[in-house]
C-alpha cells in the first residue's frame, strides 16, 4: 500500500511541474509571412492582450467563430501583446478556459517598431483586427471590440469573393 501513494504521490508531484509549450514569437516580418503562407483563405489577425477588457470580453466570440468558419476558408492568427517573460504562464490558461484552438503568437518586437513595418496608422491600441482577403491583400483594419455578428457579416462578403 506504501508503494501505490509513492508512486501517487510522485505521478502528482510530477505533473503539477508539466508546463505548457512556450508560444511562438513574432514580429512584423513573420507575421507578414503567416499571413502569406494562407493565401487561398481568408485571414483575420487579431491584436490582444489579456490585460485587455475588450479583448477578453470578445475571446469567447472569436473562438466560437474560428470553430465555425476555419472548414470554410477562414484563418485567424492571434498576436498577443503580452509581456514576452510572463506571456508563457499568463496566456495559455485563457486560451484554454476559451477553447481557442486559432494559432495564437506573442509579439517580441517594439510595438512602434511593428507598427512602422506593419501598420503605420496603428497607435497601439487593442483590440486591433486586420481582414485579408483569398489573395493576401488587406482590406480593412479597425479598432475596438468585435461581435461574432461583425465578424460574419465581413468574412462572408469575403468568402464569396473568387
Amino acid at each position: 500500500m506504501r508503494k501505490f501513494w509513492l508512486c501517487f504521490a510522485l505521478a502528482t508531484l510530477g505533473m503539477s511541474v508539466i508546463a505548457d509549450p512556450a508560444l511562438p514569437r513574432t514580429n512584423a516580418r513573420d507575421l507578414k509571412q503567416r499571413i502569406h503562407r494562407n493565401k487561398g483563405k481568408v485571414v483575420i489577425v487579431n491584436l490582444w492582450a489579456t490585460w485587455c477588457a475588450p479583448c477578453m470580453e470578445e475571446l469567447p466570440d472569436l473562438a466560437r467563430f474560428y470553430r465555425n468558419y476555419r472548414k470554410q476558408g477562414v484563418e485567424m492568427i492571434g498576436v498577443s501583446l503580452d509581456d514576452v517573460e510572463t506571456a508563457d504562464q499568463t496566456v495559455p490558461p485563457v486560451l484554454r478556459r476559451h477553447n481557442v484552438r486559432y494559432p495564437v503568437v506573442v509579439m517580441a518586437q517594439d510595438y512602434d517598431e511593428f507598427a512602422d513595418q506593419f501598420d503605420k496608422a496603428w497607435s497601439g491600441e487593442v483590440p486591433r483586427f486586420y481582414l485579408y482577403d483569398k489573395r493576401g491583400k488587406r482590406v480593412k483594419a479597425w479598432s475596438g471590440k468585435t461581435t461574432y455578428d461583425t465578424l460574419e457579416d465581413e468574412v462572408k462578403a469575403l468568402l464569396r469573393k473568387k
